[in-house]
């Protein structure tokens, strides 16, 4: 028995000196007390400031491209795409630069922003090739075009290839009691044309000039589109065709891509009223002012880009700030060491 208790009380002691060490073990390490302190704020302060001179090569780099696409890319591709090449290789050197292998010091700093400066560059790519080619392409082109006036509905309109707005005689016309309403089963909209007649013209002349708008009148004999119910209306804008304002190759780009469904309105207003219309007629915007609707290309264009270019703004600074505050500012950190105590 003596022997037993002998073991059994050793067996004790080693249980009590390995529980004993485990605790030491415990008292000795050293833990970050940082995160059990409340956030006074000054991190977030400093991602702010940080954030200020961060953003600046981004939205420079964005501005210029946007303002580049307004005002330099229907004069000079080639200057346009040198000024993005630029910009991108610039964005790219700062990048490199932030290595320690090319600086002799490592700046993070300096990666970011050449990181945010291509993306920049990218996103105003984006945002103007779509303002660009859907109302900028369309302005530009319209100021090319002549104005014709005294122009009667009779006349050929192969006589007029450059025309953008037509002012017309006093007995030209709309021809509501003919117009039709053509629904597309893949748009769901209503593509609406009336015919442009005058007293000179006879049931069997051809048709060159068609009023056009969409979702603007019922399926026959109904057309109010543009200023269709101002009878004094006597001056339209032309629709232009895709060909008309790119290369064929562009042509998926702009917004044109209307002009087939006016054709077919055209052709069941053919199969309706068995009029004739002209091999390839010219659709115009029934209009009282069609300078101001030339010019709304221009100022809808300006509108949508100041909105999106806002957006991503917003977007911008979002990601900079977050950058600066989890990868950039230094964070100031207060270690402690707490130990247990053992009685």
């Amino acid at each position: 028995m003596a022997s037993l208790d002998k073991a059994r009380a050793h067996h004790a002691k080693q249980l009590l000196h390995g529980e004993r060490d485990r605790l030491m073990a415990f008292a000795n390490k050293r833990i970050d007390t940082q995160k059990y302190k409340p956030d006074d704020g000054k991190d977030r302060a400093r991602a702010m400031v940080w954030s200020l001179p961060l953003l600046l090569g981004p939205v420079v780099a964005f501005s210029s491209v946007v303002i580049a696409w307004f005002f330099v890319y229907y004069r000079s591709i080639v200057f346009f795409l040198a000024l993005v090449m630029t910009l991108l290789f610039v964005s790219v050197g700062l990048s490199l630069s932030s290595f320690k292998w090319v600086a002799g010091k490592e700046r993070p700093w300096l990666w970011w922003t050449g990181f945010f400066t291509g993306q920049s560059v990218l996103a105003a790519l984006v945002v103007g090739f779509f303002v660009y080619y859907h109302y900028l392409a369309y302005h530009w082109k319209y100021e090319e075009m002549r104005t014709y006036t005294n122009v009667a509905a009779a006349q050929d309109d192969e006589s007029f290839p450059d025309g953008s707005m037509f002012l017309w005689t006093e007995d030209t016309r709309l021809d509501v009691q003919r117009a039709v309403g053509y629904k597309s089963k893949w748009t769901g909209q209503v593509y609406c044309v009336a015919p442009l007649i005058d007293t000179t013209m006879s049931t069997e002349a051809p048709i060159y000039y068609w009023a056009i708008g969409e979702d603007c009148c019922e399926a026959r004999s109904d057309f109010q589109c543009g200023d269709a119910a101002d009878g004094s209306t006597r001056s339209s804008l032309v629709a232009l065709e895709p060909g008309d304002v790119v290369r064929p190759y562009m042509k998926w780009a702009v917004r044109g891509s209307s002009y087939d469904r006016y054709l077919n309105a055209v052709r069941l207003e053919e199969a309706t009223y068995m009029t004739k219309a002209a091999e390839n007629p010219t659709f115009v915007y029934w209009s009282k002012d069609p300078v101001a609707l030339k010019d709304s290309f221009y100022s809808d264009g300006v509108n949508l880009c100041v909105k999106v270019s806002l957006c991503y703004m917003v977007f911008l600074m979002v990601c900079v700030y977050a950058v600066c505050l989890l990868r950039l500012v230094p964070k100031q950190r207060m270690e402690g060491v707490i130990r247990a105590h053992h009685l």
